[in-house]
């Protein structure tokens, strides 16, 4: 009977990592509540979630509020950045939508926009929480990793794609549940698809930038990252 209950069982661990991640899912929503902090609660969430994927997680609460205090600065920046290009991008398709004759030009500056925001910001946050670097070299990092590694990260747009479709877009009990897991759902799935391509890279030596010292689970790299190299 003490075996039911002991760590060893899969079944608990199982409900533990799923207690985790509700946790890690409350935080990150609360740390979005005031929308301009939306940007650091997503590096500290990811943060956590990449320790997660790797097995190497010390916690959930007090590592997230750290991160969450370190990358406070960097954050709202990139935040503010991410608002204002993303009521840029509903601006333009408003446009398309409401101006006489829909003109078409509106629409391939939006398609066009839409894409390169994507690809600019798809690991952003990610590769903010796991290296120490400049915006302007996170931002670029990002979309050399997504051009670089395309098929993989099509894949992983399409998976997360499919993740909010199920949750938000199926009725209102599924939107309901998805309240409490699908934005920790997400998180994961990217990370798990970022370690992967952040390991390979730290491993030919080119690299994103300096790798983070998973030695201390809770810190990153103090040294000034490089840019990847392009294909």
């Amino acid at each position: 009977m003490a075996g039911l209950f002991s760590y060893d069982n899969k079944a608990i661990q199982f409900l533990s990592r799923l207690w985790d991640l509700f946790v890690l899912n409350l935080l990150f929503i609360i740390g979005c509540i005031p929308v301009i902090t939306a940007g650091v609660s997503a590096i500290a969430a990811y943060e956590v979630g990449l320790k997660i994927v790797e097995d190497a997680d010390s916690g959930i609460v007090v590592p997230f509020f750290r991160a969450f205090k370190e990358n406070l600065r960097q954050g709202i920046i990139l935040s503010v950045a991410y608002i204002v290009l993303i009521a840029a991008l509903i601006l333009d398709f408003f446009l398309f939508e409401f101006s006489e004759g829909n003109p078409v030009y509106f629409l391939i500056i939006g398609i066009l926009s839409s894409v390169l925001v994507h690809v600019h910001f798809f690991y952003v946050f990610a590769i903010a929480a796991r290296y120490r670097n400049s915006l302007f070299r996170h931002v670029t990092n990002s979309r050399r990793i997504f051009v670089r590694y395309f098929g993989r990260s099509i894949l992983c747009t399409l998976a997360v794609a499919a993740e909010i479709w199920i949750f938000f877009f199926n009725g209102w009990l599924l939107m309901f549940v998805g309240a409490f897991i699908a934005p920790v759902l997400v998180i994961v799935t990217k990370s798990t698809f970022a370690i992967h391509l952040f390991k390979k890279i730290e491993a030919e030596g080119g690299s994103v930038s300096e790798r983070a010292d998973i030695s201390e689970p809770d810190e990153k790299s103090e040294s000034e990252n490089e840019d990847i190299p392009d294909d």
